[in-house]
């Protein structure tokens, strides 16, 4: 019970504090109902988005990541955060690993930059190692292509 009041409090604060901003990015919804900590995990409900075939954050992704952010620096007993990169199969599978390292990567910095420690955050790039569902749709190839944060205490 404690945990949810401290998760719905650190969320409101986000949203709150995004509404105040001015930015390119869906400043002032509520993310809330897009992330949930499991105690293993940080779940999202929304894919973190990049520009195709690049690392580089897309601006509609950055209220989701200040509120994971918001969620690390507020729970107490998250001794590290392990941000793991997925790809779908399509193309190389060595570009689809580098490629998924250097997503994680920017995860990190911006949760870095956001004032998350370091210390506290490890990211590692799968490729196309570990998919969550078929490489034979669309829909399974997008499933595919996710960033999952998993939680050691």
């Amino acid at each position: 019970m404690k945990l949810k009041i401290v998760l719905a409090a650190a969320l409101a604060l986000v949203v709150v504090g995004c509404a105040s901003q001015k930015s390119e990015t869906k400043k002032g919804r509520d993310v809330s109902s897009l992330i949930s900590y499991t105690g293993d995990a940080i779940k999202i409900n929304e894919a973190i988005k990049f520009d195709t075939g690049s690392a580089d954050i897309d601006h509609e992704s950055h209220d989701l990541l200040e509120a994971i952010a918001v969620i690390i620096k507020s729970t107490g007993d998250i001794a590290k955060v392990t941000i793991e990169g997925h790809t779908d199969s399509t193309g190389d599978a060595d570009f689809n690993k580098s490629l998924s390292q250097q997503r994680a990567d920017s995860v990190k910095n911006y949760l870095v930059s956001k004032g998350v420690p370091a210390e506290k955050l490890e990211a590692v790039g799968f490729g196309q190692e570990n998919p969550v569902d078929s490489n034979e749709t669309d829909e399974g190839r997008q499933h595919n292509r996710r960033v999952e944060f998993k939680v050691t205490h």
